[in-house]
Order: structure tokens, then sequence, then C-alpha cells
């Protein structure tokens, strides 16, 4: 029973969420012209190199820790600290925000923009991270419900501020201090759930009479600044390039870019945040009471054969409805970009196969093997750019650079942590999905869909998903993979 109510939670959850997002992509399309759009993009880069560098090796270091931090009843006193880490980050982002506006092409340059764009990422960038960490900690404890409860607050707050502002002042910077607004909303309603959940449980076991920090100067060393230098990496191949592109060839043409890019980002963002929001806290949990590498190898082997085939199905549809999508989700100035979602699926593709394959590096906390796979791939990209730029080409060219530097990564990051833990495929599984893959990229392009009548291209698109279900269920129907990964309670009493 409880099983099946976490599933209704977490499916019903996103099933909101995920028409939340369509719904701000199509209001964001349609307030920002593509030059907008386009200094958005680079707003949300900050950002983004808040998360992935600063924070995000922190951030999975408590993911790791979360089920035993609970367990032992640390896990308060832990938390205690970040505030003023985060705060740091923050104001540090902040200034240098302003000081990129006052010198970027395309910006206004103005002291108003200035604070204001400085503002809007900071703000984002700390509700952004707590709302996350919350949030996060509430679903991998198995409070579903309420971890579902403020992530839609989270989004829908978010897009009633973001709407109401950028529809009276339709910049970049409006939407994102929306989305602010929708952040604090979740990170205060979610850590005051967090706290009462805690005292309901009496979750104050511990008696050490040490001090009780987050992170110790071992864990910083070994654990959390290689994997600062990868997700650097990876921030430079994954949205480093928007600079560039955008003091290269115009904010206009970065949006443009990224709009596609976008809407591929979006659907595959949703698809994996419900099967992950599931499925990690079991894993989870699973390599806390893991004691032997043949234990680890049938974990991440599970994981892998039950997302794996399910992406490689979610890539042909994909790359069948490209355009159907950009049809209903931007209104007409971005249907130039059916190319850019086309090739934003191969990006996508290999960024979630990557992710799958890196759970290896958690499991042996051994995160510096994910410094090679993201330095290639962001050595591909900035050649690739470079070389563009040399041969004056457009901004297709650089799209397919994009495709082809995410295709190098997920090669080598397989290959890098095949070598850590060994995953035994499920063949029967992976054949579904190679098969639907390949027959769904030749149909797109031997007839590809052109229609751009919204309506018509809304019953093709749930004609497709009608279709992808089928096939999905097929894929789950008695997994054994699943069976086993749902075979644990995720807390103690």
């Amino acid at each position: 029973m409880k099983m099946r109510s976490d599933i209704v939670w977490v499916l019903g959850g996103r099933v909101v969420s995920a028409m939340v997002s369509i719904a701000s992509l199509r209001l964001l399309t349609s307030f920002l012209q593509p030059a907008d759009f386009g200094l958005y993009t680079l707003l949300i880069a900050f950002q983004g190199f808040c998360g992935l560098i600063l924070l995000s090796p922190v951030g999975l270091h408590l993911n790791r820790n979360t089920h035993a931090w609970w367990d032992d009843g640390s896990l308060t006193k832990r938390l205690s600290g970040y505030n003023n880490y985060i705060v740091f980050i923050s104001a540090g982002i902040a200034i240098v925000v302003a000081f990129w506006w006052n010198f970027y092409p395309g910006t206004d340059q103005s002291l108003t923009g200035t604070l204001l764009s400085a503002m809007a990422v900071s703000l984002m960038v700390y509700f952004g991270t707590w709302n996350g960490t919350v949030v996060y900690i509430l679903n991998m404890l198995g409070f579903r419900s309420a971890s579902v409860c403020w992530m839609l607050s989270t989004s829908i707050v978010g897009l009633a501020f973001s709407a109401y502002l950028s529809y009276n002042y339709p910049t970049g910077i409006s939407w994102l201090l929306g989305q602010a607004i929708g952040m604090a909303v979740g990170a205060v309603g979610g850590g005051m759930m967090l706290r009462r959940y805690i005292k309901n449980e009496n979750n104050l076991k511990t008696v050490e009479t040490e001090p009780i920090s987050l992170i110790d100067k071992k864990t910083i060393i070994k654990f959390c600044l290689p994997l600062a230098m990868a997700t650097g990496l990876m921030w430079i191949q994954t949205a480093g390039y928007r600079f560039w592109i955008g003091g290269v060839w115009g904010a206009k043409e970065l949006g443009l870019l990224a709009i596609g890019l976008s809407i591929t980002a979006q659907i595959w963002a949703i698809v994996e945040a419900v099967s992950m929001q599931f499925l990690s806290p079991y894993f989870f949990r699973h390599i806390t009471e893991s004691k032997s590498a043949s234990e680890n190898s049938a974990i991440l082997s599970n994981v892998i054969n039950v997302m794996w085939p399910l992406y490689a199905v979610l890539a042909g549809f994909n790359f069948v409805f490209a355009s159907s999508l950009l049809v209903v989700l931007t209104n007409e100035l971005y249907y130039a970009s059916v190319a850019f979602v086309t090739l934003g699926v191969i990006v996508e593709f290999s960024r979630c196969t990557a992710n799958l394959w890196s759970y290896a590096a958690q499991i042996e906390r051994n995160t510096t093997n994910y410094i090679l796979p993201y330095g290639i791939g962001a050595l591909a990209v900035w050649i690739g750019l470079i070389w563009v730029n040399q041969r004056q080409g457009d901004i297709n060219h650089i799209s397919v650079v994009l495709a082809s530097s995410g295709l190098l990564m997920c090669m080598a990051m397989v290959i890098v942590m095949q070598r850590m833990v060994r995953v035994k495929l499920d063949v029967w599984r992976w054949m579904i999905g190679i098969v639907t893959l390949l027959v769904c990229a030749a149909s797109a392009i031997i007839a590809p869909i052109t229609s751009t009548n919204f309506l018509e291209c809304i019953e093709l698109m749930a004609l497709g998903f009608l279709m992808a279900g089928g096939v999905v269920m097929l894929l789950l129907w008695r997994n054994p993979a699943l069976t086993a990964l749902l075979s644990i309670g995720l807390r103690k009493a």
C-alpha cells in the first residue's frame, strides 16, 4: 500500500509539474524576444556555475549520507552550518554578475539592470539551493507527499510571479526574479516541514560530544574538489559556450539555439526527474547498506537496466515529434529552431546515459574519475567552437559541435565508470530500447512531420504518447531490476 501511495504521489506530482513546465516555456517564449531569451540563458548559466561547481559537490556528499545521518540522528546538526556557505556563494556571484552586466554586449548596462540582474541570480542561487536541498531530503527519506507538495508549490508560485513580472516587464531578469520567489516559498515551507518531521520522529539519537559538521577536510579533498573540477568541465561543455556564442554571433542567435536545446532539455528533465525522484532514494539506501563489490555491481546494473531502455524510447519518440514540440511549446518566432531540437535529443540522451554510469563514482566515492570524461567533452566543445568561428560557420554548425561533444563525453564516461563498477546488461530490454530508437530515428529522417497546425500537432503527440507508453509498460512489466531496487525500506525505525 505504501509503495502504491509513493507511486501515485510521485507520478501525480510530476504530471502537474510537467504541465507547469510546459506552460512556463510557452509563456516565456511568448513574452521574450529571441535576444531577450538569449540573455536569460546567460543569467541561468551563472546560476548553473554556482550550482554545479560550488554547491553540487557538497550536495552530492549530503545525498550520499542522508540515510546514515538520519539513522544516527545527526542530520539537523550537520546542516546547521550550510547556510553560511550558501550566503557566501550567493553574495559572490552577485558581484560577478554586476560586473559582467556592465561590459557584455547586448545588455543595457544601466544601473537598474545591473542591480536587478545581480539580485535575480543571487536570490536564485540562495533559495534554489535550499529548495533543492530540503525538498530532496524529504523525498530521500520517504516523505513523498511533503516533497511533492513543496515541489509543486515552488513551480506554481514561480510560474505565477514570473508570468506577471514578464508580462509587465518583458525581460529575462523579470522571469528569473519570479522563479526566485517560487524557490523561496518551497525552501521556507519545505524546511519547516522537515524540522517538524525530525521532531515528530524524535530523531535526536546522537550522543556524540565532539562537534558535528556537514563535511570534513578529508571529504573536501578526496570527494568535493575532484567533483568540483569535473562539474566545472561539465559547465564549460554544457553552459559556458553560451557566452562565446552570445559575444560572437549575438544574443538573438544564442536565443534561437537555446530554445531548441531547452525544449528537449525540458522534456528530458521531466522524465529524468520523475524516474530518479522515485528510484534514487532506493539506490542511495542500497549503497548505504552495501557490503561488497558484487552488491555494488548489482545495484548499479539494476538502475541502468531500468532506466536506459526507457531513455532510448524517449529519444526515439523525441526525434519523431521534434517539430511538433516546437509548434506546441513556442510561438512562431522560434519555429526556425527545429534542427536544434533534433540535435538536442542527442545532447540529452548522451547526458542522461552518462549520468546513469556516473553513479559508479558515487558508489566507490571516487569522483576523480569524473574529470576525464567531462574534460573530453569540454575540450571537444571549445575546439569545435574555434573551428566554426575560423571557418565562418553559423549556429547550425555549432549545434552539431554540441551534439558531437555530448557523444564523446558519454562514451568516455561509460568506459571509465565500467572499469570502476562492472555493469551487467539486461539484453532483452536493451534490445527493445535500441530497436525502438532506430525505428523512430529512421522514421524521422524518411518521413518527418512538417505540420505547423497546433491542434494537429497535439493529436500527433497524443498518439505518440500512447505508443511510447505501451513500450514503456512492456519494459517495466515483471522487471527484475526494478523489483530488486524496491526491495528495501527508506527509513529505519
